[in-house]
């Protein structure tokens, strides 16, 4: 099965996916959503929500699309759970300790652009 290339995000605009933008093989240099390359995590970083228990379910939508529905995120939150975003679009969530973050769990798009565990503590933690 091919990786898809694009999608329509909810406001009705067509967003191409890290698949996309690496088969092009260079950064146009765009901040784009979904950068492959790390230039939008370069230029913007990232940005950390507090947990809302209004976004339970996105929040679930997140384990699902990581394949990790048995997970519980119960004993983490209010405090120790919060959303990732990067340009104002959340891409997941992260549960953490005082020191470690223990678990990333990324939304489906944002799974292949190199936004790992390591890279998304660095920058919680600075």
């Amino acid at each position: 099965m091919s990786e898809v290339k694009s999608y329509e995000d909810k406001d009705g605009n067509l967003v191409f996916t890290s698949a996309y933008l690496k088969a092009r093989n260079t950064c146009c240099k765009s901040a784009c959503l979904h950068c492959p390359f790390g230039y939008t995590l370069k230029k913007l970083g990232l940005q950390f929500e507090d947990w809302d228990p209004s976004r339970e379910g996105e929040a679930r939508s997140y384990l699902a699309d990581a394949g990790r529905v048995d997970f519980d995120f119960a004993p983490f939150v209010p405090d120790n759970a919060k959303f990732i975003s990067i340009k104002g679009k959340t891409c997941g969530l992260l549960v953490k300790n005082h020191i470690v973050v223990k678990g990333v769990f990324l939304a489906r798009h944002f799974q292949n652009q190199g936004l790992d565990k390591d890279i998304i503590e660095s920058y919680y933690f600075n």
